[in-house]
């Protein structure tokens, strides 16, 4: 079966479904097809204390979820790699040089899902959250991996999330052009533009904002 994915020769580690390493290496495309378990990097950055959540809106070119907002950098843990190495993710599609002792992991999150392109992706996604107060205009964003940016209140994206709030306006935001320039944008965003990760989980991610 022939489906049209992006990276499909990169190779990735098969888990069982329990979460184990198999040690067996398989393309990113054999493991979409076959529908097997496998790892990924989420990276949540945070800013002013947790208030703030920076997301990354994925390109048009996406074969998951394209232009949808998500956690501000993910990817698939290539085979044989270490955490550290798994975190390039950051620095590939936003630009950022950070050191991995910067990150805190949240543990791993399990999630499965059928396309309607036939793509089966059953990811363990390990996630790590960044405290970073820099204004988006210092981020670099791959323009093959993110069409935008854009910081929103925490406890407010929670609360679009679980269906509480229709919309909610970002507070900084720029469109990433397709030479890599970034431009200040006006963004507003609902659950359906929103990968759809639950509200439970978000609050996990985020640490339970407080309210200022």
């Amino acid at each position: 079966m022939q489906i049209q994915q992006n990276d499909p020769a990169e190779l990735l580690e098969v888990f069982d479904a329990r979460g184990q390493p198999t040690g067996r290496a398989k393309t990113r495309e054999a493991i979409h097809v076959d529908g097997d378990w496998h790892v990924a990097f989420h990276c949540w950055i945070l800013r002013c204390d947790g208030q703030e959540v920076v997301l990354q809106r994925r390109s048009a070119a996406k074969d998951t979820f394209a232009g949808r907002w998500d956690a501000a950098a993910a990817g698939h843990w290539r085979f044989g790699e270490s955490a550290a190495e798994a975190a390039r993710e950051i620095d590939e599609e936003l630009g950022l040089e950070v050191g991995f002792s910067e990150l805190v992991h949240r543990g791993r999150e399990r999630a499965a899902r059928r396309f309607a392109n036939g793509l089966i992706d059953r990811e363990f996604h390990q996630v790590y959250v960044l405290h970073l107060d820099r204004p988006l205009a210092d981020y670099r964003p791959d323009p093959g991996e993110v069409s935008g940016l854009a910081a929103f209140p925490s406890r407010a994206l929670l609360d679009v999330a679980a269906g509480r709030r229709a919309r909610l306006e970002a507070t900084e935001a720029v469109a990433v052009g397709a030479d890599g320039r970034l431009s200040a944008a006006q963004i507003d965003v609902g659950r359906d533009d929103l990968v759809p990760y639950s509200a439970a989980r978000l609050r996990r991610m985020l640490g339970r904002p407080s309210v200022r």
